[in-house]
């Protein structure tokens, strides 16, 4: 339901083209995700959708997923980045440096962006296609919004990370594979932050200070089909900490097996659910010394694990955009420790869904998983503030109702979720 310029409000249907990297979650990652969860809530909304994204194939073709329109496009460089693949440092810098603005994919852009006609383009990841997204749809006249998932407008390898540190600016080689970026970001009818530190971090390098529309809204998932309302707490002695995740260096899990490790209590546990490249699975395995405490549980779905966990832990060292295995695990009921990274602490509220910790900070962890097992009144009476705290991150219409304020307004219309 629209209502326009005049006073009746009159019936409005929108069309929304996604570009993204990938198409396929199962690829991807929690971008892929999000994107679909988007494009569902929309088409609930009655609106239209259709998605680009990069192939592994040549040419450009259409097939059908989840009854919309996907199209694929070969990637015109070097290589597809996404098969796993090692490449030489060469070849990646190469890559890169074609990825910087590609011309190449341009055509691919138009020929979708005229074939759908969308009213508006709202683009995710653009590893693959570069800016020269932002290029074309300007040049097009469709209105545009960028929605920001990481750091990639800002940093070739999207972590802002190096040398197991965090970049507090972007370096000299950054700057240079992100020439054209700032002026090109300008371009955007609007600019959509997932987190309010991933929005920040890019206005503070002088990105997308032209745009007029600013926002920040927050992912919202659907996972009510887990059956999180029925799945009681199984019994165990001592704390159940558990970790979701990659298994990754800036990921923080090295630093957390550590801290567990000087844990006291014999009955402790930390669970680790998650994979990761082999030697680095292996050498985590090493790092735990034979702790018989810890256990690796490899990949394990929400509902097979949250159930027997007592608190998760995201020790992320990097700068973690928006986490959401911190909104899953509080709507099972589950306290969580977080470091003090990225959009991680605009979803714990200290001392009332979990704890934040510093990772910069000796002991800082560790003093926080003891204070944990220690205070079993705190862990008894948090699993109902965790629930409601996690209710906003699940509420996929209200989120579909923010997108169409933004598609609204760069169309100059209103719009909203029909009744």
């Amino acid at each position: 339901m629209v209502c326009g310029v005049a006073k009746a409000p009159v019936e409005w249907h929108v069309k929304i083209l996604f570009i993204n990297a990938l198409a396929d979650p199962k690829i991807g990652g929690g971008a892929e995700v999000i994107v679909w969860e988007q494009i569902s809530g929309l088409l609930r909304a009655g609106h239209e959708c259709a998605l680009l994204a990069t192939s592994s194939q040549a040419g450009l073709k259409q097939i059908k997923m989840n009854g919309i329109p996907v199209w694929l496009a070969g990637i015109r460089n070097l290589y597809w980045p996404y098969d796993n693949r090692n490449r030489p440092a060469a070849l990646r810098m190469i890559w890169h440096t074609i990825d910087i603005y590609n011309p190449l994919m341009l055509g691919y852009m138009r020929q979708v962006i005229q074939s759908e006609h969308p009213d508006v383009i709202s683009m995710h990841n653009l590893p693959g296609w570069s800016v020269a997204a932002w290029a074309i749809a300007s040049r097009l006249g469709v209105p545009a919004v960028q929605v920001l998932h990481d750091t990639y407008s800002l940093c070739p390898n999207a972590t802002m990370y190096k040398k197991q540190r965090n970049c507090s600016h972007q370096c000299a080689n950054c700057r240079l594979f992100r020439l054209p970026h700032r002026a090109l970001s300008n371009r955007l009818s609007a600019v959509v932050g997932v987190s309010q530190y991933i929005l920040d971090r890019h206005v503070t390098e002088g990105y997308f200070n032209k745009v007029p529309i600013r926002r920040v809204i927050h992912n919202a998932r659907d996972i009510q089909n887990q059956g999180i309302d029925h799945q009681p707490t199984t019994k165990h002695s001592g704390i159940r900490f558990g970790y979701v995740g990659r298994l990754a260096p800036p990921k923080g899990i090295g630093e957390l097996i550590d801290a567990f490790r000087s844990v006291t209590e014999v009955d402790s546990e930390l669970w680790i659910a998650g994979t990761g490249k082999a030697m680095v699975e292996a050498e985590l395995r090493a790092r735990t010394h034979g702790d018989m405490r810890i256990r690796f549980v490899g990949r394990v779905t929400p509902k097979e694990l949250y159930p027997y966990l007592d608190v998760l832990v995201v020790p992320s060292s990097l700068q973690d955009t928006l986490p959401s295995v911190v909104f899953e695990a509080l709507a099972y009921g589950k306290p969580v420790i977080g470091s003090r990274r990225g959009g991680i602490p605009e979803m714990i509220r200290q001392g009332e869904n979990g704890l934040l910790f510093d990772p910069d900070k000796h002991g800082d962890l560790l003093a926080t998983l003891q204070w944990f097992n220690n205070s079993a009144s705190f862990r008894s009476s948090v699993g109902q503030a965790a629930i409601e705290s996690a209710k906003p991150f699940l509420d996929t219409v209200a989120c579909t109702q923010k997108y169409l304020q933004v598609y609204g307004d760069v169309m100059g219309t209103h719009l909203q979720v029909s009744d």
